[in-house]
């Protein structure tokens, strides 16, 4: 039976002073070690079942064992009034899935670093035998100075810690489980790398590789090894990019890389390629449906005559300084966007007018004509067909972005995402 702690407890040597989540196993706090003051993570397991208290102490060792900057550190393992807890390393920030659903995909560049970091600490507990076997978003927390940390080894294993998984049992978050691991076969480092890829392909597209309702359907897809590929979802991913999603994900483990020492080089490549300034082409795109009743990271839905069709294009904003104007490729705007006071038309020298509509990814940003604020986005504008409008799109904390948009008759709308200031 599963029994909460009261907030301002004292577990320990330390004070609880919030409760940041819960598990399948216990529940963290936030706490105060009394006699340091040094602010902690205090994990305690709340269900008292043999097999998770095995468990759990299995976590401590192996958690022990690891000291690396990108991995949340354990301080301590000790029981309070019979229930197992571990204090460890405080990781003030936020964790990643939050801030995918917050922010929306990331800026490819962005993804590098937050891979590179993950396959940097893989490398480390693989080197001690020790295989994480449920890497994904909700388990990678981003600190406040954009620390990655990687978290939660409640089912991890190592090489001396046998028993505490049944034969061809399948341990792990079923939407990141490699092929091999839905077979019942042993997970191994490649099987950590899958789902590395899953969670790269998660933060350039916002989208799960394998997605369905059911079990034995997501299984089935995983087990096609099939997707949909990142550069279809958002064209800013380049074909050397995708190359390397594609490669995490392969179905057969010896078609991965080899090692997270591996993936590391490439991953170094790769950013070392995208610090030179970027060839930019744009490329109008539409999202392929997703299952209903599955969560949808900004993304609209576009209403047809007849069909319903799922998806926006992801641009990439960040220009060279060098670059001149670019005229943005766009697509019909989503149905129902709420719309402020339409502007009032220019002289349209007998041109029809046409209606667009202006959105972003995430929060409403305003709409500046000339230095004149038009209204907050989701915002509706006419203009004449075969005009052109030089709008700036501003929001607090994150960089203007400069529009230059080709009125056409078959230019509806579209929908930017802004990059925020570091």
């Amino acid at each position: 039976m599963r029994e909460s702690l009261h907030l301002n407890a004292r577990v320990g040597g330390y004070q609880l002073i919030d409760r940041l989540g819960e598990g399948g196993m216990g529940e963290v706090y936030r706490a105060v070690h009394l006699a340091t003051g040094r602010v902690v993570a205090v994990k305690v397991l709340t269900r008292l079942e043999p097999r998770l208290v095995a468990r759990f102490r299995n976590e401590a060792r192996l958690q022990a064992t690891i000291q690396h900057p990108h991995v949340a550190a354990l301080i301590e393992f000790f029981e309070h009034e019979g229930r197992p807890c571990l204090a460890m390393e405080y990781v003030d920030g936020e964790v990643l899935d939050a801030w995918l659903r917050r922010r929306g995909p990331l800026p490819v560049r962005e993804a590098l670093a937050v891979v590179r970091a993950l396959a940097e600490a893989l490398d480390a507990i693989h080197a001690h035998g020790i295989i994480h076997r449920d890497i994904k978003t909700s388990n990678v927390k981003i600190s406040a100075t954009g620390q990655v940390k990687l978290l939660d080894f409640g089912i991890a294993k190592g090489q001396a810690m046998a028993g505490l998984t049944a034969t061809h049992a399948v341990v792990g978050t079923p939407a990141s489980l490699s092929p091999e691991q839905l077979k019942g076969h042993e997970a191994d480092e490649r099987s950590d790398l899958w789902a590395l890829g899953v969670l790269f392909y998660e933060l350039v597209t916002g989208y799960l590789p394998f997605e369905a309702e059911a079990p034995l359907e997501l299984y089935a897809k995983i087990d096609r090894g099939r997707f949909t590929p990142p550069s279809v979802l958002n064209p800013a991913v380049g074909a050397e990019v995708e190359a390397l999603i594609v490669r995490c994900l392969k179905k057969r483990p010896v078609d991965r890389h080899p090692s997270a020492r591996a993936l590391c080089d490439d991953l170094d490549g790769l950013l070392d390629a995208s610090a030179q300034p970027p060839k930019r082409s744009w490329t109008a795109r539409i999202l392929p449906p997703r299952s209903p009743g599955r969560r949808m990271r900004r993304v609209a839905s576009m209403a047809g005559a007849a069909v319903l069709v799922l998806g926006l294009v992801l641009f990439a904003l960040l220009r060279p300084p060098t670059d001149g104007p670019l005229t943005n490729t766009v697509l019909p705007p989503a149905s129902g966007a709420s719309s402020a006071a339409p502007e009032p038309p220019a002289e349209t020298d007998g041109a029809p007018l046409h209606t667009m509509t202006i959105d972003v990814m995430g929060e409403a940003a305003q709409v500046y004509r000339n230095d004149s604020l038009l209204g907050s986005t989701p915002y509706e504008l006419r203009a004449p067909v075969g005009t052109r409008l030089e709008l700036m799109l501003r929001r607090e904390g994150y960089h203007e972005h400069k529009m230059n948009i080709d009125v056409m008759s078959t230019t509806p709308g579209y929908r930017e995402r802004m990059n925020p200031i570091q």
